[in-house]
């Protein structure tokens, strides 16, 4: 014999809107089959447990982020700024299959540097002061059931940051390439001392000058 029970899903705690794995009670109402009767008072109302295992995590690429560097920032030429990228999704545990994240690869100033492994951050110094973009690249990953994997979809985030010259740096001024008087204004890359050439050159005019005038005495 079947007793029909009606849950009330509607009030219990599973959130549909989340991917999360979920553990929640229903209750029940148990309803007595025809001729079936309950002389003992017997409690009709159950419990049910549930666990819902949790659906893939498809982390948004607008969560991927730069920290430790602002566009509002004080920085000077001396200043060694450190940053981090964070990327969507690097903080599941226990991927499964279809779960999507977002790994940092490279970043860029002046030039592209890029990263092996966690941590995903950074330090540099700019030596003249100017405005510049800090780009980082981050690479798409799917969960195949087994690793990670890159899809080719990649996303991309920026900071622009001033860098203001150190108050206290000391500029060595360039040299003056136009000024005529400048000593050793042209330099090749041969540093041979030419001074024993000179000598050796000044001997020999000597010894022709001498020749010369020992062959007009004989004449």
């Amino acid at each position: 014999m079947n007793a029909s029970v009606a849950w009330d899903v509607n009030g219990c705690a599973y959130n549909q809107n989340s991917a999360e794995a979920q553990k929640f009670s229903v209750n029940g109402t148990v309803t007595l089959p025809d001729g079936v009767t309950n002389p003992d008072n017997l409690n009709l109302i159950v419990s049910v447990n549930v666990s819902v295992s949790r659906g893939p995590i498809v982390s948004d690429a607008s969560k991927n982020t730069i920290t430790g560097i602002s566009s509002d920032g004080s920085y000077t030429t001396e200043t060694k700024i450190t940053f981090t990228a964070v990327g969507a999704g690097t903080d599941i545990e226990n991927p499964i299959k279809g779960d999507v994240r977002y790994l940092p690869l490279n970043w860029e100033v002046l030039e592209s540097r890029s990263w092996d492994k966690a941590p995903y951050s950074a330090t540099f110094r700019m030596g003249k002061s100017g405005n510049y973009t800090l780009t980082v690249t981050y690479n798409q990953q799917k969960f195949d059931g087994s690793n990670w994997v890159n899809t080719g979809t990649q996303d991309t985030k920026q900071v622009n940051f001033t860098v203001a010259a150190a108050p206290n740096q000391t500029l060595t001024p360039a040299a003056d390439k136009s000024d005529a008087n400048q000593k050793n204004a042209v330099k090749t890359g041969d540093n041979t001392p030419i001074l024993p050439f000179v000598i050796i050159l000044v001997i020999a005019v000597v010894l022709i000058a001498g020749i010369l005038v020992y062959r007009n005495k004989k004449k």
